[in-house]
């Protein structure tokens, strides 16, 4: 265990800590590991892919899992807790499903992969799974027997791949039979066309739009730089200038990238796919072993350890004792249509860090503290079009662009669409009857009772201590938010134009728990105020509000959709059914319950000039050609 310094944080999980992590994954998944059989019998939700495809995902991840354990240093291992499984009975199954799942004779046959499937996605992992741990996986097979694996993986020649990540799943397969003696001339245009494709995605910065998805989320850091980050490691020798290229994708990224993670270690939830958790941090140790880091070890390893840490404390296991499909637990509305039992375990990317042997500075050198952990922070990615926030060790995320494409809301686009996504507290996924949530967001409410949120945005400034953007809320309101901030306050103003009569809703902070009893309000318009059990928020109609009121889920009474408990509590500012032009002005604060939140009043208002003053007799200017005279 590394030392604390004088200026190094305590110290966080170690090697040893990684790799008991690692067994104590794998050890519920060689339980389900029998002779004769492709896969295992995770439970969990079917895909909208095919049973086949399930059956394929339920076999591919956790081998990426039991690849990254297999390789690990096992002498390091501290004597008085020796590992319980035997590596070469997982290693020997491993192989053994490998070659049923390929072997077109086998009633375990996984089947060959189809334009836009998901077989090609589960190629990528098990060819990174058999390189992570080459010595127990590929190299043992005879001659005859990797004949029998490439002849599956070459199924992926001609097809359709998504545009967007999955072109990366092209890239790699190909290259392996590439590198392996199984390729063919065809491979090498077919695979710069994808890269060059992938590279249309970059926005700046070393971040990218994630295709036709038109999304800014953490399939940047687990996807683009990580699948670029091992293209370059594995296949890339003999195109230095686009491995290069890549590597420096991700020196521009982690910078930025480190701000995300809260002093508890949790990554700020936001975008889609959050059920792979801890794979969040799969750049970081990758970087540092690829010699593309730009940042520190110690910072790096100290972001993957605490993250690791925080998930591992959680409930976030089924009853077979894996991995379940939520996000600090099991809670299956979080998850899309594509995900199935198996899919959590791309959170075997998050295990990077058994990569780097013990004596790797990652491991030896000093931690140094999160940014979070430093000091509050305002951070703005203006190509991203985000600003990340740290307030009192807790990340807030505002969100002046990113959005899902039209083709694509199936995914929910209220994962994008929000205004603020906050670590500790969570958030609202789809309302019954497939509503949009209101929470931490501006919605429209037409006549009809249907509920319109945020999804195609424009960006108009990413500041330091400002975010506007424009939007649509449905066919028939336009939008103008900005958002101004100080500490744990942010200051709504949002211009709009009702074309239809509808009533604009603003929701504050969803709080859960999971005592219905933990969850309290205090409401006297136009302030209200609520709180559970770790934290507390206030709301205050400023302007152009007609009343407050709030919406409580309460268990079992009504379908959980918080995805931080089965209780939860959203109270919400509401205007009357309106048509025309008007300008809605609000207050809004969560902060851990431990910290008093001083109120802000509204001193001055002056077209382009406004103050607010707290009761310590602060002064709260802003200054902007937005503001009007109210």
């Amino acid at each position: 265990m590394v030392k604390k310094t004088e200026t190094s944080p305590d110290p966080s999980w170690g090697y040893f800590d990684w790799l008991r992590v690692a067994e104590e994954g794998l050890r519920p998944l060689a339980k389900l590991m029998k002779p004769g059989k492709a896969d295992l019998p995770i439970l969990g939700k079917p895909s909208s892919h095919s049973p086949q495809a399930d059956r394929l995902e339920s076999f591919s991840r956790p081998c990426l899992w039991a690849a990254h354990w297999l390789q690990a240093t096992p002498t390091t291992f501290p004597a008085a807790a020796p590992e319980s499984l035997s590596r070469k009975t997982i290693a020997d199954w491993v192989r053994q499903a490998l070659l049923l799942g390929t072997n077109p004779s086998s009633p375990e046959y996984w089947g060959p992969t189809q334009d836009h499937h998901q077989h090609t996605v589960e190629m990528a992992a098990l060819v990174l799974a058999l390189e992570i741990a080459r010595e127990f996986l590929w190299d043992p097979l005879s001659q005859k027997e990797k004949e029998q694996v490439a002849r599956w993986f070459a199924s992926v020649r001609g097809t359709k791949l998504h545009p967007n990540n999955h072109l990366f799943f092209g890239v790699l397969t190909l290259s392996f039979l590439d590198k392996e003696g199984f390729g063919q001339k065809t491979d090498s245009p077919q695979i710069n066309q994808w890269f060059d494709t992938l590279e249309t995605m970059a926005i700046g910065k070393g971040w990218f739009r994630d295709g036709s998805n038109q999304t800014v989320d953490y399939y940047n850091a687990y996807a683009f730089h990580y699948y670029g980050l091992w293209w370059g490691r594995l296949f890339g020798q003999n195109d230095s200038t686009r491995t290069k290229r890549w590597q420096n994708f991700t020196r521009e990224f982690l910078p930025d990238y480190a701000h995300f993670f809260a002093t508890s270690g949790e990554n700020v939830p936001f975008g889609r796919s959050l059920t792979y958790r801890f794979n969040a941090v799969a750049p970081f140790a990758l970087a540092e072993m690829c010699g593309a880091s730009s940042v520190p070890p110690g910072l790096a390893r100290r972001i993957s350890s605490k993250n690791l840490h925080f998930f591992w404390s959680q409930p976030i296991f089924q009853s077979q004792g894996l991995l379940s499909l939520g996000w600090i637990d099991e809670f299956l509305p979080l998850t899309e249509r594509y995900s199935c039992g198996g899919s959590p375990y791309w959170a075997a990317k998050g295990l990077a860090p058994l990569l780097l042997p013990p004596s790797s500075p990652f491991w030896q050198d000093s931690e140094q503290p999160l940014p979070s952990e430093n000091s509050d922070f305002s951070h703005p990615i203006p190509t991203a079009e985000l600003v990340v926030r740290s307030i009192e060790g807790e990340i807030e995320l505002l969100n002046a662009g990113t959005a899902i494409s039209t083709s694509n809301t199936v995914f929910g686009p209220y994962k994008w669409g929000k205004l603020f996504y906050r670590t500790g507290v969570g958030f609202d996924v789809q309302l019954p009857e497939g509503l949009y949530p209101i929470d931490s967001s501006l919605t429209a409410q037409m006549e009809d009772g249907s509920l319109h949120g945020r999804q195609q945005t424009r960006s108009l400034a990413v500041e330091k201590d400002h975010l506007a953007c424009s939007y649509h809320l449905g066919d028939s309101v336009e939008i103008e938010t900005h958002l101004w901030w100080n500490g744990p306050w942010q200051f709504h103003l949002h211009l709009y134009q009702c074309k239809k009569s509808s009533r604009l809703l603003l929701g504050g902070q969803s709080l859960a728990s999971k005592k219905s009893s933990d969850l309290k309000e205090s409401s006297s318009f136009p302030t209200i105020s609520w709180k559970n059990a770790t934290h507390h928020a206030v709301l205050r109609s400023i302007n152009g509000f007609e009343n407050a009121n709030s919406r409580h889920v309460t268990a079992p009474k009504q379908p959980r959709t918080q995805i931080y408990g089965p209780n939860s509590l959203t109270p919400y500012l509401q205007t009357k059914l309106n048509t025309g032009n008007g300008c809605l002005v609000a207050l809004h604060a969560v902060a851990p319950i431990t910290s008093p939140l001083d109120s802000w009043e509204l001193s001055e208002s002056k077209a382009g000039h406004w103050t607010l003053k707290n009761k310590s007799s602060q002064t709260w200017t802003l200054r902007h050609h937005s503001l009007p005279k109210v």
